[in-house]
């Protein structure tokens, strides 16, 4: 065994890329996301590989290191195996769980997969049992093995909830590793033990909402977890304590939560306050915003689409009523044509920024013109409501019945509803101050200067936190804090407290109302992006539908080792930890401290009681944040404090997640002057889609960085650092394409790229000084722009890794072009590479942007048919047309010469067109002629791949193309 660990030599990206993936589209069925929401949980398989891979020593048996490794994470074709699933009727299990009935009915069929994994979360184990015993599998292994990873783990438990290897794969782990463990954490605790002398310690202090104390523990080391937000620390806690707690402390927790929503319940039925006349329950309230514009003499409720609810058809309308300026709603279902109609408007009010009247659309007015030169009026902590001379009023418009049957329907509000909500609001009046001093109700101030906390000051004049919730969730919200938090068990009113944050999140005026055309309408949640952006309509949810807001602590979890967490600065840890793995924030990705207060205005009197050591604040003054001079030195202190605080043999992993290489390289030289140095970085994929949320090129994986301490003080020269970084890139790319078998591939483009950053890196931080220069003065040079922008020169930092770029793009040759490759230009290799990575399936911008950079090519939008974050591809042929055949970049080059001589082909539909065209514009048409057909043969190959049905027939026109200048005697 080396002195290496696995994951600083390899590690299969392809496969925890997937797993990763599958995790994160579980949602709520993920193990620790049930506890409460938190921004960017790096996946549990990820953290558990990360620290196996830390852990596990490289041999000099590459192949077979990877084949214990996958044992050791159940990813091998055994392990995926054991882990299949198999078919269990959904009857059986809602069953078991009818509080998810009334959800289930109200889901697609696309969320349904999600619902289920929270449901099978949910589950006690004799349930899970008696299910698994009663499940059969639809097909054999061969069939199975057939399929695609992908296709396979769909079909499968994840990781984490699978039991681990089995005594077959024990026998071959042990006599491998020279082991004698039949459990992970057997296994962590004897490779912990000859590597460190105790089981190992695994460090956090950015644990936001958990992931890595918590895996940590689970697979056997001694975990520490650390945040400066109390909310990020409540949930590491609550995930070592409740989920990891043992005792049935999850059972024990989800009985307590659902008697005390029944009491809830109870007593909702005793007000009346969601039954009416007919003995319906309120399935869903929603409200809007109302505004009088000048000159108007009526108020115009606003809302960006009053389509309710496309599934059932149902649309409101507004009609005048005599003597009054308030419209009334009217409530119609539509027939489908006249409901596609209704679609294309959506009948909006509020449309850009500006008032548009419903009778009208040609009248409108901006929404400044009712805000007034000074804006809207500040809330006092006495306002529940707008007051009646706010320029923006309030008012329920529908409201979604359902009767004992099931049966839903909507109606526009009628006197009795009114009178129920004037009850709502005396109800709320007679408890409101007694209910915030005791912190069942939040009576906190929003923080002014916030960049998300400013939002719904200036935008609704709210000044304090109750402000973001209606009276009506106010009274049910603090009802049931009165019922759950009055045990003195410490465990149960922790998750008391957890559960009100939760419910807060789906039920508040920031809930938004999404209709659907293939299910009930439905309310989403506070956090549905990163923000406070208060709505011009809402949803508020009645006592029923809260009980699939509750927290849902998962089961079935045992730790093979203990975790504990505090709420430190980074910057003041004095605790040592053999692993530090850490994911900070950077350059203002996520306002944690912000968001979090949403939470903490819930938590904090409770908070004081339970941690009587935490300060129930989140600290912003303290807050690493930004990417200015004072964040990277604030970094620096951090990591390396880390590194004072680790043993010369520790590691450390930082996961990061950015899309811009620059904000990249200040990373890295961060670490690099915190005494660090790379020794590997890789890239998972851990992202998903958000359904038009996140918009632009976001970012889909993670980049690790694998660390060790720089205990040497050599000095490095660049003249000689190049010719090294040169070695190193080709060293490592020589033995990711080793690893590589074909099939399904290990590694894609972004990981070759990335393995040139990390091969630079490796290079660069061995070194304590470049030319004479201390990393200090690369990382804290002056700026251009008064400091205000980044040096328009790059540091000699960005130069060596901008260079291990180049060497890795002109490294990696698309197979078929290797005698061509040399005389092509930086735009022709990027163009081919692109064409490469695209018939592969890539299509994230960033690749592309990375490709261009590596070739030195500053303008590659010409290049581009679309640039949709995801969807990102090059032209074709016939795409170019006869755009750009001239210039100095890749319109003048002669593959641009031959893309026309193939659309020529194309269009004229004989080769001797494209010939011709050849044979006139083409320099030395005799002595390129080899070079042409080579190039025109591989471009003939491209309309073969699945991903480019798109080039089947400019690829049919290369090769006729082909053809005819191999025939071509003179």
């Amino acid at each position: 065994m080396s002195d290496r660990s696995f994951i600083e030599t390899q590690f299969p990206i392809a496969q925890l890329s997937s797993e990763s993936y599958r995790e994160r589209k579980a949602v709520s069925g993920q193990t620790l996301t049930g506890l409460g929401k938190w921004w960017g949980r790096k996946p549990l398989v990820l953290v558990r590989a990360s620290i196996l891979g830390m852990l596990m020593p490289a041999s000099n048996d590459p192949k077979k290191d990877r084949e214990i490794f996958l044992k050791l994470m159940t990813m091998d074709p055994d392990g995926v195996w054991r882990r299949r699933k198999g078919n269990i009727s959904t009857r059986e299990i809602l069953k078991r769980v009818p509080d998810y009935k009334d959800a289930w009915k109200a889901s697609s069929k696309e969320e349904r997969e999600e619902l289920l994994e929270e449901i099978w979360a949910s589950l006690s184990d004799e349930d899970r049992a008696e299910l698994e015993a009663s499940k059969s599998f639809p097909m054999g292994r061969e069939e199975f093995e057939g399929l695609s990873y992908d296709e396979r783990i769909k079909l499968c438990l994840r990781p984490e909830q699978a039991d681990g290897p089995d005594s077959e794969a024990w026998t071959e782990i042990n006599a491998h590793l020279r082991t004698s463990a039949s459990t992970l954490s057997e296994l962590v605790g004897q490779l912990g033990e000859r590597q460190f002398g105790r089981q190992p310690r695994v460090g956090d202090c950015f644990c936001g909402g958990g992931s890595i104390p918590f895996e940590a523990a689970r697979i056997g080391c001694s975990a520490q977890g650390s945040d400066l937000n109390p909310v990020a620390a409540l949930l590491t806690w609550s995930s070592l304590n409740i989920i990891g707690g043992g005792d049935g402390n999850a059972e024990k927790v989800q009985h307590y939560l659902a008697e005390a929503m029944s009491a809830c319940e109870a007593q909702i039925r005793e007000w009346g306050i969601e039954l009416n006349e007919q003995g319906e329950q309120a399935d869903a309230l929603i409200y809007c915003v109302e505004a009088r514009p000048p000159g108007c003499d009526y108020f115009i409720p606003l809302a960006p689409s009053w389509l309710v609810d496309e599934y059932m058809g149902t649309v409101v309308r507004w009609q005048r009523v005599q003597d009054s300026d308030r419209l009334e709603p009217v409530v119609e279902v539509l027939p489908k044509a006249a409901l596609a109609k209704f679609k294309k408007t959506k009948g909006a009010t509020i449309v850009n920024g500006r008032i548009v009247d419903p009778f009208d659309p040609n009248r409108t007015w901006p929404l400044e013109s009712i805000r007034g030169p000074t804006g809207l009026r500040r809330w006092t902590s006495d306002d529940l409501k707008p007051d009646a001379e706010d320029a923006l009023l309030e008012r329920l418009y529908c409201i979604r019945w359902v009767d004992a049957e099931g049966n839903r329907r909507y109606a526009a509000p009628n006197d009795s509803d009114a009178s129920r909500e004037a009850r709502v609001e005396v109800l709320l009046q007679e408890r409101l101050r007694q209910w915030q001093e005791k912190g069942f109700i939040p009576s906190a101030r929003i923080p002014d200067g916030g960049e998300k906390t400013e939002e719904p000051i200036r935008t609704r004049g709210w000044t304090h936190w109750h402000h973001l919730f209606h009276p009506r969730q106010l009274l049910v919200h603090g009802l049931l804090a009165e019922r759950s938090l009055s045990t003195p068990d410490r465990m149960l009113k922790v998750a008391a407290m957890l559960n009100l944050g939760r419910i807060a999140d789906w039920d508040s005026r920031l809930s938004c109302w999404l209709s659907s055309p293939t299910q009930i309408a439905g309310g989403k949640n506070t956090f549905l992006n990163q923000a406070l952006n208060p709505l011009f309509n809402y949803s508020v949810r009645p006592v029923r539908m809260l009980r699939s807001a509750q927290i849902t602590p998962s089961r079935r979890v045992q730790f093979g080792g203990e975790g504990d967490v505090k709420i430190s600065d980074a910057r003041d840890l004095t605790e040592s930890s053999d692993l530090w793995i850490t994911d900070p924030p950077y350059a203002d990705a996520v306002n944690y401290h912000e968001l979090g207060d949403f939470f903490l205005a819930w938590y904090d009197k409770q908070l004081q009681e339970l941690f009587p050591g935490w300060v129930p604040d989140a600290r912003a003054s303290l807050a690493v944040r930004g990417s200015g001079d004072d964040f990277k030195r604030s970094m620096v202190e951090i990591y390396s404090n880390l590194a004072r605080h680790m043993p010369d043999n520790g590691l450390q992993l930082v996961m990061f997640t950015h899309q811009n290489p620059a904000v990249w390289a200040d990373l890295g030289m961060i670490l690099w002057a915190a005494g660090l140095r790379v020794t590997a970085a890789w890239t998972v994929a851990t992202e998903t889609p958000a359904g038009g949320i996140k918009k632009g090129n976001y970012v889909q994986g993670t980049v690790l960085l694998v660390l060790r301490k720089r205990l040497s003080e050599e000095h490095g020269f660049l003249d000689e650092v190049y010719p090294m970084v040169e070695d190193e890139v080709r060293r490592q790319i020589d033995s990711m394409r080793a690893l590589d078998e074909g099939g399904e591939p290990n590694f894609g483009d972004t990981d070759y790229q990335l393995a040139a950053y990390a091969a630079a890196l490796r290079v660069l931080t061995q070194f304590q000084t470049l030319d004479g220069q201390d990393i200090g003065h690369e990382l804290f040079r002056a700026q251009d722009n008064g400091g205000r922008g980044r040096n328009v020169e790059k540091s000699r930092f960005e130069q060596v890794i901008d260079r291990g770029i180049e060497i890795a793009c002109d490294y990696l040759i698309p197979r078929g072009l290797d005698n061509v490759w040399r005389g092509l230009t930086p735009d022709e290799r990027l163009y081919l590479r692109a064409l490469d990575v695209e018939s592969r399936g890539e299509h994230r911008q960033g690749v592309y942007q990375e490709l261009a950079r590596g070739f030195g090519v500053r303008e590659f939008r010409p290049l581009l048919h679309t640039s949709t974050a995801n969807s990102t591809r090059v032209k074709t042929p016939g795409e170019f047309g006869r755009k750009d055949l001239t210039g100095d970049g890749f319109g003048g080059t002669q593959l641009r010469q031959l893309l026309f001589a193939i659309h020529t082909t194309r269009s004229s539909e004989t080769p001797d067109a494209g010939l011709r065209f050849l044979k006139d514009e083409v320099a030395n048409y005799w002595g390129e002629r080899q070079r042409l057909i080579a190039i025109l043969d591989w471009l003939a190959e491209l309309g073969r791949g699945e991903a480019m049905e798109h080039w089947l027939a400019d690829s049919e026109a290369a090769r006729l193309l082909a053809g005819r200048l191999r025939g071509d005697h003179g």
